[in-house]
């Protein structure tokens, strides 16, 4: 009785084991691969504005232009923050999220004060913005961006960042 039980807890782990084994692989085939597509920044600084752009330069991609934007508001002590991520054509998903970060000399100790995000399924444009957001004066201000486009298993990213504006 003992060589039987044995023999079946033997199978059993053996079993396991082996399903382990394929799981773990399936789990890995799932995973997207995300890419930084090929391109380049334009920035544009201006005395109420500071805008960095992406332009992706690889042809077939999905992912095509990345903006974030930084304006002084007419109202003194505001800003608008703005972001848009362009695809080369419908993608499953487009994404865009600017964070509006504030420093004390505008080169170092950067902090995040807030954030804004927008998603548009199966287009290829995803936009979004601030409105009117109140700021500390005599501070540094500037506005990162994420960008991303989806197609299936195949995800293009990447980053934009302005320069910084005194408020």
């Amino acid at each position: 009785m003992q060589g039987v039980r044995r023999k079946i807890s033997t199978f059993a782990l053996t079993g396991t084991l082996l399903f382990s084994c394929v799981l773990g692989v399936n789990a890995e085939e799932m995973i997207p691969t995300e890419t930084m597509p090929a391109g380049y920044h334009v920035y544009d600084v201006q005395a109420n504005q500071a805008t960095d752009t992406w332009y992706g330069i690889a042809r077939g991609d999905y992912l095509n232009s990345g903006v974030s934007k930084l304006l002084k508001d007419t109202k003194p002590g505001y800003a608008i923050c703005s972001g848009t991520t362009l695809a080369h054509r419908e993608c499953d998903r487009v994404y865009v999220r600017i964070y509006l970060d504030q420093s004390d000399t505008g080169t170092d100790g950067w902090g995040t004060i807030d954030y804004w995000t927008g998603i548009t399924y199966d287009g290829t444009m995803a936009t979004t913005d601030s409105d009117s957001y109140p700021v500390t004066r005599d501070k540094y201000y500037r506005v990162k961006g994420s960008h991303s486009a989806i197609k299936d298993d195949t995800v293009e990213a990447t980053v934009t960042c302005t320069n910084a504006l005194h408020f």
